[in-house]
């Protein structure tokens, strides 16, 4: 027998279970910057051949304010493509929130050494990363995460290895993304339409969108 379920409407949040998640995520990451700030560690250091220095230099020379307000552009005319109507603001909350709390750490933390606080550039490229995901549709998603992985772990080496940050400061400028990156989350999970899909599946993550559809049973 066939059987057509419909989509209500009248549910315009996610399931409480959802956020409830993204922000024990984003208090372990809060808890962890904490205990890192508290102990202080120091960072190894790291010797690197010259010909590797130069290539890390021209690494992150490229990866500059006008590379990230393109990739960050362009991100947004993906979200308005795909019908996201909450993506461009989660892409500028995570972006302008990690990048605005990396740059405030320094007067912050005026007495911190300069290796351990979070390195702008991993912030950056963590939070085209993570904004990425969240717009990018289900079937490429791994594709996102694969390529984007990639790219925040050779901008993380080329920090180091260029030394304009020590590895507890990559570790900082990823910690403080996570946490934004949550706060952008909990925006896409409240769209009507990761709502409707919440409601139906509750076991997908709420940030997995689909377009309006009828389900099969």
């Amino acid at each position: 027998m066939l059987v057509l379920v419909t989509v209500s409407t009248s549910t315009q949040h996610p399931a409480p279970s959802t956020t409830t998640r993204f922000l024990v995520l984003a208090a372990i990451a809060v808890v962890a910057l904490g205990v890192l700030y508290f102990v202080r560690p120091t960072s190894p250091g790291l010797s690197v051949p010259e010909q590797v220095r130069a290539l890390a230099e021209w690494t992150v020379g490229r990866f500059d304010v006008t590379a990230v307000l393109a990739a960050t552009t362009a991100l947004a005319v993906v979200s308005m493509v795909r019908g996201l109507p909450y993506g461009i603001g989660a892409i500028l909350l995570l972006g302008m929130g990690a990048n605005l709390t990396n740059a405030a750490f320094g007067s912050w933390l005026p007495d911190v050494p300069q290796d351990l606080l979070p390195s702008g550039h991993v912030a950056a490229a963590t939070a085209l990363y993570c904004s990425a995901i969240l717009i990018s549709a289900p079937q490429w998603r791994p594709v996102v995460a694969g390529l984007g992985f990639v790219g925040v772990a050779a901008i993380g080496a080329s920090a180091l290895a260029a030394e304009l940050s020590g590895l507890f400061g990559v570790i900082a400028g990823i910690l403080i993304t996570l946490v934004w990156a949550c706060a952008a989350a909990i925006l896409m999970a409240r769209s009507p339409i990761a709502a409707k899909r919440e409601e139906l599946r509750p076991d997908t993550a709420a940030i997995a969108f689909s377009r309006h559809r009828s389900i099969r049973l």
